[in-house]
């Protein structure tokens, strides 16, 4: 297979350290030339997706999928994004995983009736940039009622970062290192070294830029600059992509300069929203699944969704050749990112991360009569790791059939408030 090619001469949505030891690796095993293999035998990358059967951990023992094209697990759905992630690529392992195979298996996971959570599970450095962008704006857009988690457990840098972005909840571990919004891409020169061979190699070409990059000769300053600009129009395009997908400022992430981030440093520069331990992960998932308003809590509605990514689509192109400022259209995007972030950061929301999320994303309320609205709600019973140890506790009990809220339970005045509100303007 001609990993290499893949790769070299690409643009890389994947962290530097990562890329530099993968083409290194892949240039020495490419001499011999080099196969993939599994617990299945030799691996065809031409042939149809293919998931390695090795586990995932999270409760899981070996193959649990036979009639599933994803692992499956207490009605959740996981979908691994591991290892370098490829363009077209049938396969995934904890080596590498094509972004098609996560499309693949996220339709498939959507689209099931037994499914009621999505999960991500990342442990990834990224990718090639080719195939990354398409890949996140079709979860993007194709989000349905089922909650969306993503976990880094224990990387989710750069391509994988911005397939994470995608998530209602991004989880991350105490040592995950995630971030990494930038572009990155390796230029071999063989110059120096063909000529100490004695050998020479002559390109006949038609077209000034045709053989731009070649790695016979040494790259020039102009073509330097040419991949340079091409670098910085696609880190602009994908700023944008996790600053839509997460709710920030994409000055925020911009700022970031490709940084990575640990535990949590990550949720501190808003790319994760809450620090957890990956073996509690399933339980913390159930937990939310259970919860009355877990279908309509979403961190993203899907009109805001949908809307955002089309505009996303038209405008990228433009964005990324004009450094121009800010459209009114981009003006209006920051200013509800704004809001989004000074409802859900405020001190009220405290204890009511779920309520202060769908007031900050499921309605216009002004930051003011959201605060007003947290305020008075009381606030969420019990913390996720106390859920866990009941989970677990529960999970080998059989319980009996009781709904999850009384039917003639009266609504708390924060809900009361919410409908009125929903009411008068036709929200949803």
């Amino acid at each position: 297979m001609p990993m290499l090619e893949q790769l070299a001469n690409q643009f890389l949505a994947m962290n530097a350290k990562s890329a530099r030891n993968l083409v290194g690796s892949l240039s020495r095993l490419q001499k011999g030339g080099f196969s993939i293999t599994d617990d299945q035998g030799a691996v065809d990358a031409t042939e149809k997706p293919r998931i390695s059967t090795a586990s995932l951990g999270y409760g899981m023992s070996g193959r649990n999928y036979d009639s599933k094209p994803f692992h499956f697990i207490d009605g959740i759905a996981i979908i691994p994004v591991m290892g370098t992630l490829v363009h077209k690529l049938s396969y995934s392992s904890s080596w590498a995983t094509g972004y098609n195979v996560i499309v693949g298996m996220f339709d498939a996971a959507n689209a099931d009736p037994d499914v009621e959570g999505i999960l991500l599970a990342i442990n990834s450095p990224g990718g090639t940039v080719a195939g990354c962008f398409d890949a996140t704006d079709h979860i993007a857009q194709n989000k349905g009622d089922k909650p969306v988690w993503a976990i880094y457990d224990d990387m989710a840098c750069s391509g994988a970062m911005c397939i994470a972005s995608v998530a209602d909840k991004r989880l991350t571990t105490q040592t995950a290192i995630s971030g990494s919004v930038g572009v990155v891409q390796i230029h071999a020169s063989y110059q120096e070294m063909l000529a100490e061979s004695g050998l020479a190699v002559t390109l006949i070409y038609s077209g000034s830029h045709k053989v731009d990059g070649n790695p016979y000769k040494n790259l020039p300053e102009s073509v330097y600059e040419d991949f340079k600009t091409q670098c910085d129009d696609l880190r602009q395009q994908f700023a944008a992509k996790v600053a839509t997908n997460i709710g920030l400022p994409i000055e925020t992430v911009l700022e970031t300069e490709a940084q990575t981030y640990t535990g949590q440093a990550a949720v501190d520069a808003g790319l994760a929203d809450e620090l957890v331990n990956s073996h509690n992960i399933i339980s913390h998932f159930k937990q939310h699944l259970s919860s009355p308003d877990s279908s309509t809590l979403r961190s993203v509605t899907m009109s805001e969704q949908s809307t955002s990514v089309a505009t996303e689509s038209v405008t990228a192109g433009e964005e990324a050749q004009a450094a121009t400022p800010a459209t009114a259209t981009t003006e209006n995007a920051v200013d509800h990112q704004a809001r989004c972030k000074a409802i859900i950061t405020a001190e009220a929301a405290e204890g009511r991360k779920d309520l202060a999320h769908h007031l900050a994303f499921d309605t216009d309320m002004s930051v003011e009569q959201a605060l007003g609205v947290l305020a008075k709600a009381p606030q969420q019973s019990a913390t996720a790791e106390q859920g866990n140890a009941l989970d677990a506790a529960m999970a080998n009990t059989e319980q009996p059939n009781i709904t999850a809220v009384a039917e003639d339970s009266e609504p708390s005045e924060a809900e009361q408030f919410v409908q009125s509100y929903k009411t008068a303007t036709g929200a949803k």
